[in-house]
C-alpha cells in the first residue's frame, strides 16, 4: 500500500550525497517528498541539493554554526535539536500528515538516530538507507557502529547494500530489501555527467598523481601516525605528485604539530581544502591510487576499481576488501607494501545492473 507521504531527515552532506539519487528517482516517478535538515552540516548551501530540487529544504532545525567543535558540543547540539524537532516538525507539517507517513534516514550519524527516533515518536514508518552495515565492534568505528544499532531498532523498512548487510539484519523487524549495491554508485554515475568546476582539479587531469586524505579524529589524535603517514606521502611526492585534502580538523592538527607550512611549501604537493563532491569524484577517478580514512571513499573507490589504502583498523564496509582496497590495520609495513605495489590492486570498474536508488524509490512508493 502506498504511504501517505515521504520525508527525508538529513544531517550531513555525506548523507545527502547518498540520498539525492533516491530523490531524483522519486521526481522521475512524480512522487512528492519533503526534506528536513537537522543542521549537523549546512546542506541548504550544498550544490548537491540543487540537483534534485533546486536546493529547497522544507524545515531546518538548526545551523551548523550552532555546534561547538567537540564531542560535548555535539551532544549539547543533539539535545537542543531533538527538543526543537519534537515541536517544530509536527507544527510545520501537521501531526495528521506525519502519522503513517515514511521518514527516510541514512547511514550512521547522530542525525540518523535523531531522525529515526523522532519519526517513531510521530507514528511514522522509518526507512533506513544503507542499513545493516556492521563492524561488530561497538567502539570502532565510534560512534557510527552504535548509531547504526540504535537506528535499526525502530526501522521497519531496511535497505541493505549487499548480501552481508542483509544477513546482518536477519533478526530485524520489518521488511529488508537487498539493493545489492550502495546508492553511492548512482551518485558516482551522476557526478560523471557534471563538468569539473575547480580549475586546480581540471588542470591535474591527465597527469599522474595520488590523493591523500586523513581527517578522522582517532587518526589525527595519533600524532605518531600523522607524522609517519605524512612522511610517506611527502616521500612518494618526490616521484609522483600528491594531492592532499586538508579538512579543517586536519589543517588544525598539522598547524599544532608545526607541519602545515611543510605541506604547503613542499614541491609536487597540492594542498586543497575540502572539495565539492562532484569535483572530488573527478579527482579520485583521475588518481593513480588513494590513501584515505573515509568510509564513503572506500565505497566510491571500490566502484571505480581504484587502488585504495584505507587507514582504519576496523570497517563496517566490505566494499573492495581483498580486491582494490587494503586496510592498514596499524601496520606501516602494509602501508609501504601498498605504495610499492599499488598497480597490483587495480580492478575493472563496477557498473550495477540495476540502480539501487531506483529500487529504493520504488519500494518507498509501493511497500
Amino acid at each position: 500500500m502506498a504511504q501517505s507521504g515521504i520525508y527525508f531527515f538529513i544531517g550531513t552532506e555525506a548523507e545527502l550525497i547518498k540520498l539525492f539519487p533516491v530523490m531524483l528517482q522519486l521526481q522521475a516517478q512524480q512522487v512528492p517528498y519533503h526534506i528536513i535538515a537537522s543542521g549537523q552540516n549546512d546542506i541548504v548551501k550544498s550544490t548537491i541539493l540543487r540537483a534534485p530540487n533546486g536546493g529547497h529544504v522544507d524545515l531546518e532545525l538548526s545551523k551548523e554554526s550552532d555546534i561547538k567543535k567537540s564531542a560535548a558540543g555535539l551532544m549539547q547540539w543533539f539535545a537542543a535539536t531533538w527538543r526543537k524537532g519534537k515541536k517544530a516538525i509536527p507544527a510545520h507539517f501537521g501531526r495528521d500528515a506525519l502519522r503513517g507517513a515514511t521518514m527516510v534516514v541514512h547511514g550512521d550519524t547522530v542525525s540518523t538516530v535523531m531522525g529515526a527516533y523522532l519519526a517513531r515518536r510521530f507514528g511514522m514508518r522509518v526507512a533506513h538507507v544503507e542499513a545493516g552495515l556492521r563492524s561488530h565492534n561497538w567502539l570502532n568505528p565510534f560512534p557510527e557502529e552504535i548509531d547504526r544499532v540504535l537506528t535499526s531498532r525502530c526501522v521497519r523498512l531496511h535497505f541493505a547494500p549487499g548480501q552481508e548487510a542483509t544477513a546482518n539484519l536477519s533478526k530485524a523487524k520489518g521488511l529488508v530489501v537487498n539493493t545489492t549495491y550502495n546508492t553511492i554508485a548512482d551518485s558516482l554515475a551522476y557526478s560523471r555527467t557534471i563538468p569539473c568546476k575547480d580549475p586546480v582539479i581540471a588542470k591535474l587531469q591527465g597527469a599522474p598523481y595520488f590523493v591523500f586524505v586523513m581527517h578522522r579524529q582517532e587518526n589525527l589524535a595519533n600524532k605518531t601516525l600523522v607524522r609517519d603517514m605524512l612522511s610517506r606521502a611527502l616521500q612518494q611526492a618526490e616521484s609522483m605528485h600528491c594531492v592532499m585534502i586538508l579538512h579543517k580538523p586536519t589543517e588544525v592538527t598539522l598547524q599544532e604539530m608545526g607541519l602545515l607550512e611543510t605541506v604547503q611549501q613542499t614541491p609536487h604537493v597540492t594542498a586543497l581544502p575540502r572539495v565539492e563532491y562532484f569535483d572530488f569524484m573527478k579527482l579520485l577517478e583521475g588518481a593513480a591510487f588513494v590513501i584515505t580514512d573515509g568510509g564513503s571513499n572506500q565505497e566510491e573507490l571500490s566502484y571505480m576499481g581504484k587502488p585504495c589504502l584505507i587507514l582504519r583498523t576496523h570497517t563496517e564496509r566490505s566494499d573492495g576488501l581483498g580486491q582494490n582496497v587494503v586496510m592498514y590495520r596499524e601496520s606501516m609495513q602494509v602501508v609501504d607494501d601498498f605504495i610499492a605495489h599499488y598497480p597490483d590492486y587495480r580492478r575493472p570498474p563496477i557498473v550495477p545492473a540495476q540502480s539501487p536508488a531506483q529500487m529504493i524509490a520504488t519500494a518507498l512508493v509501493k511497500s
